[in-house]
């Protein structure tokens, strides 16, 4: 049900029952949040109205209310509301009469004025209250007492008669002395600042404290030795005599004392016993010592500090006497920060030792003559800091420039290349970045010009090559999407394809064709410029001409048309030309030739192959040398490694 509210609401509330009987009981219910007004001594009242709200049951008709004399009444329906301000008498009576049927149903409601009462006389001041207490000394329970006294409430305290004494021998404090301690105590009470106690008012004495057995000297005293060896010395066989008002022990034996020795060897023994005893001292027999165990031991000596030679008698600096000045001072070797100065009338050099060599000492500065906080970073200009080696720990930098960062076992060095040692890092620096190892497989290569590499994927001068296995690849290409091609070589139409996973190159020569010269087989051989250099993972070379480290098969097929003979050449780190294969050319004349062969070559690290094509044989063998030529020559070499 909704909560009560306005009016109509309120009208509804207060109507009669519908569909009630005739044998229904019939009256009028009245009711009010409260019947009583209470007025303050100011006259004013709260609340300031009331609403009493009339209810028929089993009755209709129209609710008619009335009030007492000196009161008036606001109605608005069932509810009939007395204020405050229009009642003047103490109590009003609210009446609600219904009239059905020529009978009259009546209800009463009594509403009153409640007043505060006036205010009371003022009552007396409280008591101040206190105890007093009285100290004295005897051997029984004494009977007198401590006389006539005044308590001050202030001080909480007996401020009359002054000073300590109160009579028969009490006093305020609590005396000195052996005899039983017995105490006194009175009540003060009084609404003045003072209150005066009778002799009478004191409570009986009751003993408060009594000397008791004096207690027991307890205190453990330590011995030490030193000795040569860490077997530990005998204890002592003497009885010893520790006294507790003064903590010495006499009768020490067998080496043994109370302090801790500075000689007698490098290995610090300590025994103990516990002294106890209510005399003034205690006799420690020999067995009372418990077993000795080693303390401490002397550790290794430590290096010397740094010190400052001077020698005269020198017109000339030499290392060996700046050594033999320090060793005719006392000090021995040189060690780091040595100084030495050698002299004389007219010659003074003065150098330090670090790390095995004298150097020329300028400014030096103590760091422990620095305090920290006083040296600022815009006073420190250094065109070099090479000399400075610190653990920085958290460094929070600004602008780095020119700097190359290296780390791993990889990178022990500065510079740009992939370790050869096996092992990983990175390096950074204006040339690029380099992570991992290009020779272990793991590896990424991101360099100044743009060149990104990586397993499977090579950036070069905006083109991006890819190779490996594509596995689960979801999108859309467009274009065409086909096998790798590139062009190369230094002739007109020299193309060189690869195809997957086997580097590969492919030739051909000029149609016009190449004449050979008898002077060398050099001049005789074509296709031998960089076009057909096969490199070990190089960084940046083309990836149709890089080959892995260790086995790799070679497969080569060259077809041309010759006047004398065919030739494949191959050399292995630019070093001597190697024939390979070869045919002749028997129809005599100009006429088609062709040969092929395969070679597995073991390639080490960083290592080349090159390749050649000649119109020569292994044994220059030709009839006429200014007839061999070498026209519309192909050639297709694959390297697989295994």
């Amino acid at each position: 049900m909704s909560a009560i509210v306005g009016e109509r609401d309120t009208l509804l509330q207060a109507t009669a029952e519908r569909f009630s009987t005739v044998a229904d009981g019939k009256a009028i219910l009245m009711a009010a949040s409260t019947p009583v007004f209470r007025v303050n001594s100011a006259g004013e009242g709260a609340p300031a109205s009331i609403a009493i709200t009339a209810k028929p049951v089993n009755v209709t008709g129209d609710i008619v209310f009335s009030v007492s004399s000196g009161t008036a009444l606001r109605v608005n329906g069932n509810v009939a509301t007395v204020d405050f301000s229009s009642m003047t008498t103490d109590t009003a009576l609210v009446q609600a009469r219904i009239r059905e049927f020529g009978v009259d149903y009546l209800a009463n409601y009594m509403v009153s004025k409640v007043f505060d009462g006036a205010a009371g006389e003022t009552g007396l001041s409280g008591l101040n209250t206190g105890q007093a207490f009285a100290y004295k000394r005897a051997a029984a329970a004494p009977a007198d007492t401590p006389g006539d006294v005044i308590f001050t409430f202030a001080t909480a305290a007996i401020t009359t008669p002054a000073g300590n004494d109160l009579a028969n021998g009490w006093s305020k404090n609590i005396p000195p002395g052996t005899a039983p301690l017995y105490v006194r105590v009175a009540a003060a009470s009084s609404r003045n600042t003072t209150d005066k106690i009778a002799a009478n008012e004191w409570a009986a004495a009751v003993q408060l404290a009594k000397d008791g057995v004096d207690g027991l000297n307890v205190i453990s005293v330590p011995i030490y030795q030193r000795g040569a060896t860490n077997i530990a010395p005998p204890l002592p066989t003497a009885v010893c005599t520790f006294t507790f008002a003064t903590g010495k022990l006499a009768g020490l034996n067998n080496g043994w004392s109370t302090q801790v020795p500075s000689a007698g060897g490098a290995y610090l023994f300590m025994s103990g016993a516990t002294a106890v005893s209510s005399a003034a001292t205690d006799d420690i027999a020999p067995g009372e010592w418990a077993a000795a165990a080693r303390l401490a031991a002397d550790g290794a000596p430590g290096q010397r500090g740094t010190v400052t030679v001077t020698a005269p008698g020198y017109s000339i600096w030499s290392d060996a006497s700046a050594v033999y000045e320090l060793g005719r001072a006392g000090y021995g070797a040189p060690i780091n920060r040595d100084v030495v100065t050698l002299y004389d009338a007219t010659h003074a050099v003065t150098k330090f030792y670090v790390d095995g060599a004298w150097m020329v000492l300028g400014t030096v500065l103590n760091g422990s003559l620095l305090v920290d906080g006083t040296v600022a970073a815009k006073a420190i200009v250094g065109d070099t800091l090479g000399a400075i080696r610190a653990n920085l720990g958290s460094v929070v930098a600004g602008d780095l420039y020119g700097t190359t960062l290296h780390g791993g076992n990889g990178y022990p060095t500065n510079i740009y290349d992939w370790p050869s040692n096996g092992g990983t890092g990175f390096h950074l620096s204006e040339k690029g970045l380099l992570i991992g190892n290009l020779h272990t497989g793991l590896y990424v290569q991101l360099a100044s010009n743009g060149y990104v590499e990586m397993p499977g994927l090579v950036v070069n001068k905006g083109k991006a090559e890819f190779s490996g296995e594509l596995k689960s690849v979801k999108g859309t290409f467009s274009g065409d999407l086909s096998s790798a091609r590139v062009s190369v070589g230094t002739t007109d139409k020299a193309t060189a394809f690869f195809e997957p996973e086997f580097p590969s190159v492919s030739l051909q020569s000029s149609a016009s064709g190449v004449y050979i010269e008898a002077s060398s087989l050099n001049s005789a051989a074509v296709f031998s410029t960089p076009e057909v250099l096969f490199k070990h993972n190089a960084p940046g070379w083309p990836a149709a001409r890089r080959i892995r480290s260790g086995p790799v098969f070679f497969s080569i097929i060259c077809t041309a048309v010759v006047d004398d003979q065919l030739s494949i050449w191959y050399r292995v780190n630019d070093g001597e030309w190697m024939w390979m294969s070869g045919v002749e050319e028997r129809q005599g004349g100009d006429a088609p030739a062709a040969t092929g062969y395969g070679l597995t070559l073991n390639i080490g690290v960083g290592g080349t192959v090159q390749f050649g094509v000649s119109a020569t044989n292994a044994s220059l063998r030709a009839a006429d040398m200014r007839k061999l030529y070498l026209k519309q020559c192909q050639a297709t070499v694959i390297a697989r490694n295994f």
